[in-house]
C-alpha cells in the first residue's frame, strides 16, 4: 500500500522526534522501544497480514514484509523503512473492514481524546478471529511531566481500557505486566535529557546503542519483579 505525502505543517509534538537526525538514528536501539517490541513479538501470530498502528518512525511488528504502518504523522511515514505505509488517524483508519489478521497498537490510545472511537475502529479493521496487542502507560497515580510533554490524555487505571475493549466488542481481554519503575525513571530521564538539548550529544551514536542494549538487558532481567503495585505501563492482548 502506497500513500501520497505532501510536505504541510504538523502541530504533532511527535513530528520534533521525526525531524531529528540523532534520534532517527538511534530510535531503533533505545532500551523502552527494544523492550516493548520484544514482549509484542510472543504475541504476534506467525503468519497473517498485520496492522501497526501509530508506528511513528519504529514499528513494533517482528516481521515488516507482511505489515502496513500507519500513522497520523506525514513526516513518520516519510521516514519510517517499510514497503507498505499509509497517512491515516486512528479513529477513522482508510482500511476496509476486516483487513488484517493481527493489529498492533503500542503507545498510541493514551494521546486520543476519544479512545473509544479508536477501539472501535481497532474492531472495525481485524478480521473475527484475529489478535490485537495493545500496550498504553498505566495507573494515573504515576501521571509526571513527561506524560504532558509527549501530548498523553491519559493514564489508564486496573479495567478501564479492558472495559472498552469488550464494549468494542472484543472477547478474551487478557492483560499483562509490561514496566515498571527502573524502566519509568529511565524514561523520565532520557526525556529531561532531550528537552535540554535535543538528541544532540557529545557521545558517538555507537556507544549510545551499547548503552541502550545494556539497559534494554536490565530490563528484561528485572521484568519478573515488578508488582501490579508498580507496574507503569501494561500490555493488553484481545481477540
Amino acid at each position: 500500500m502506497s500513500s501520497h505525502l505532501t510536505h504541510r505543517p504538523s502541530e504533532n509534538r511527535f513530528d520534533d522526534f521525526f525531524r531529528d537526525k540523532v534520534y532517527l538514528a538511534l530510535k531503533k536501539n533505545l532500551f523502552n522501544y527494544r523492550f516493548r517490541k520484544w514482549k509484542i513479538s510472543k504475541h504476534v501470530p506467525a503468519s497473517g497480514r498485520i496492522l501497526d498502528i501509530g508506528s511513528g518512525t519504529a514499528p513494533v511488528s517482528p516481521d515488516l514484509k507482511r505489515t502496513v504502518v500507519a500513522d497520523v504523522s506525514e513526516e513518520a511515514m516519510r521516514n519510517v523503512e517499510c514497503a507498505s505505509k499509509a497517512v491515516t488517524s486512528i479513529t477513522e483508519m482508510s482500511f476496509a473492514p476486516a483487513s488484517f489478521d493481527c493489529v498492533l497498537c503500542s503507545e498510541v490510545l493514551e494521546h486520543i481524546p476519544d479512545d473509544a472511537k479508536a477501539v472501535s475502529e481497532l474492531r472495525r479493521v481485524l478480521k473475527p478471529g484475529g489478535v490485537l496487542v495493545v500496550t498504553v502507560p498505566f495507573q494515573k497515580r504515576f501521571w509526571a511531566e513527561d506524560d504532558e510533554y509527549v501530548g498523553h490524555v491519559r493514564r489508564y487505571d486496573s479495567g478501564e481500557l479492558e472495559q472498552k475493549l469488550q464494549a468494542a466488542g472484543f472477547h478474551n481481554v487478557k492483560t499483562y505486566k509490561l514496566s515498571g519503575p527502573i524502566e519509568r525513571w529511565l524514561t523520565r530521564k532520557s526525556l529531561r535529557t532531550y528537552q535540554k538539548g535535543g538528541a544532540t550529544t557529545k557521545l558517538p551514536v555507537s556507544l549510545l546503542r551499547m548503552a541502550n542494549t545494556a539497559l534494554f538487558l536490565t530490563l528484561i532481567l528485572t521484568e519478573a519483579f515488578i508488582s501490579w503495585k508498580w507496574t507503569t505501563r501494561i500490555l493488553v492482548v484481545a481477540g
